[in-house]
């Protein structure tokens, strides 16, 4: 008891000097001004501050991500193939090679009538969305068609809240404004001279433009069918259902054709999974 008295006796109290001091008004709004000034201007906070995400989230905008770079490469297929019309041999070579795993992933489940006709609506709109913009990378300029294409993100940015539900954040706002100023502007500058160069500009423009209404939709109604299909389902029926619709298109020839089927197993089978699944996790 006596060895605790002495401790407690024997420590050293804070000085009275040293302890916080409440600091005056004046001073307070100078550090308030200083801290402002050092912090960036405003847009630049909103585009840098990163969203919390969860790994699978990060693990979701990756897999998009691949999606988008495999889906990029149709403008080198449709190139070497030499013939627009290769996109039903493309999505028939996806579907038939992706169909025992859809199969297969699908046994045991029980789905309605309406959920199968929004599969072929889904079918019928991918038709549209390939047919339109295989027809402006085969007729059209290639730097306009493929940048007005994907006008399509753009365009699922301004209807998700209304049929998604999904409430817009002040930094998306930002962000879809400089992205539709910068594909704008891209597509500006893809105008070619002359008139040769004018008409196949439209053409690219108009065409690419249409298919990213299609690609939207496609994009949009395939959300709404994730909660009921696997990943390799959703891609497999309904890229049939696209292949006979495109059938008029014509077929392509025996090389062409080997083009086609190339495109589509990297560029539509791979890449369309690799898209459902990261979709699914966003």
């Amino acid at each position: 008891h006596q060895q605790g008295r002495d401790s407690h006796d024997g420590a050293v109290s804070k000085p009275r000097a040293a302890r916080a001091q409440p600091i005056s008004r004046a001073a307070a709004r100078r550090d308030c001004r200083f801290r402002r000034h050092r912090q960036p201007p405003w847009p630049v906070r909103v585009l840098w501050k990163a969203p919390v995400r969860t790994p699978a989230a990060k693990l979701g905008a990756g897999a998009v991500a691949a999606a988008a770079v495999l889906w990029g490469l149709w403008p080198y297929w449709v190139a070497r193939a030499g013939s627009p019309a290769t996109a039903a041999v493309a999505l028939a070579v996806a579907g038939l090679l992706g169909l025992p795993l859809a199969l297969r992933q699908g046994r045991g489940q029980r789905r309605g009538g309406r959920l199968w006709l929004l599969m072929g609506l889904l079918g019928v709109l991918d038709a549209a969305n390939v047919g339109t913009y295989f027809h402006a990378l085969g007729h059209g300029a290639l730097a306009p068609a493929v940048i007005s294409h994907y006008l399509a993100p753009v365009l699922v940015a301004l209807a998700a809240p209304r049929l998604l539900g999904e409430a817009p954040a002040r930094r998306g706002r930002l962000a879809l404004v400089l992205a539709l100023a910068g594909t704008i502007t891209l597509v500006a500058l893809g105008r070619g001279a002359g008139p040769a160069g004018v008409h196949a500009f439209a053409v690219g423009v108009g065409w690419g433009g249409a298919s990213a209404l299609f690609y939207a939709a496609v994009i949009l109604l395939s959300r709404r069918l994730g909660r009921d299909f696997g990943d390799v389902e959703l891609l497999s029926y309904h890229v049939l259902v696209s292949a006979v619709l495109l059938l008029p298109l014509g077929l392509p020839g025996r090389v062409a054709a080997g083009w086609a089927a190339l495109g589509g197993l990297v560029s539509t089978l791979l890449a369309g999974v690799l898209y459902y699944s990261g979709l699914r996790r966003l």
